[in-house]
C-alpha cells in the first residue's frame, strides 16, 4: 500500500512539474534569443523527480535483490571454501595413503616371500618322501621279482633235473632191471602191510 502511495506522488509531482513548464516554452523560445532558459529550473525539478524516483526505486527494489544475490555468492563462496577444505582433507588421506602404500607393498613382498619359502619348503619335503615312497615300492618289487625268479629258476631247475633224470633212468633201464625194480617194490610193500597187520 505504501508502495503504490509513494509511486502515486511521484508521478503527481512529475505531472505538475510539467504543467509548470508548458506555459514557460512560449517564454522560452523568446529567451532562447536572449540566452537564458527560464525553465531551466523545471527541468531540473523533472530531472531531481526522476533521478529520486530511479533512486527510490534502485534502493527500495534493487537494494534487497542485491542482497539477496550478494548473499547468494556469499554462499556459494562459503560452501566452495568448504568444498575446498573438503577437498584438500581429502588430498592428504590420499597423500597419507600413498606414503603409506609403499610400506603396505614391502609388507606384502615380505609375506610372499616368506609364503613361497614355505611353500617351497614343503614342495621339497613332499617331493623327499614321494622319492622315498617311490624308492621303497620299487626295491619291494626288485625283492618281489627277485623271488619270484629265483622259484622259477628254482622249479625250471628241479624240472630239469628229474627230466634229466628221467631220460637217464630210461636209458639205463632194461627189461631185466626193470623186473628187480619190480621185486624189490613188491618186497617192500609186503614189507609195510606187515608191520602195519
Amino acid at each position: 500500500m505504501k508502495r503504490i502511495a509513494l509511486l502515486l506522488m511521484l508521478a503527481g509531482t512529475t505531472v505538475w512539474a510539467q504543467e509548470h513548464a508548458e506555459p514557460a516554452k512560449e517564454g522560452h523560445e523568446a529567451a532562447a534569443h536572449e540566452g537564458s532558459d527560464p525553465t531551466l529550473p523545471a527541468k531540473w525539478v523533472n530531472f531531481a523527480i526522476l533521478a529520486s524516483g530511479l533512486g527510490f526505486l534502485a534502493i527500495k527494489f534493487g537494494g534487497p535483490a542485491l542482497k539477496g544475490q550478494q548473499q547468494q555468492i556469499l554462499d556459494k563462496m562459503s560452501q566452495a571454501s568448504r568444498r575446498a577444505e573438503a577437498a584438500k582433507v581429502q588430498a592428504d588421506e590420499m597423500d597419507k595413503r600413498i606414503s603409506g602404500l609403499q610400506v603396505e607393498v614391502d609388507a606384502i613382498r615380505k609375506k610372499a616371500a616368506t609364503e613361497l619359502a614355505a611353500e617351497a619348503a614343503r614342495l621339497e619335503k613332499e617331493t623327499e618322501q614321494l622319492l622315498a615312497k617311490v624308492e621303497q615300492t620299487a626295491e619291494q618289487e626288485i625283492a618281489s621279482s627277485a623271488k619270484f625268479a629265483t622259484q622259477q629258476l628254482k622249479a625250471t631247475a628241479a624240472k630239469l633235473a628229474l627230466d634229466l633224470a628221467s631220460q637217464k633212468i630210461r636209458s639205463r633201464m632194461t627189461a631185466g632191471t626193470q623186473g628187480v625194480l619190480v621185486d624189490r617194490f613188491t618186497q617192500h610193500l609186503g614189507d609195510s602191510s606187515e608191520l602195519r597187520g
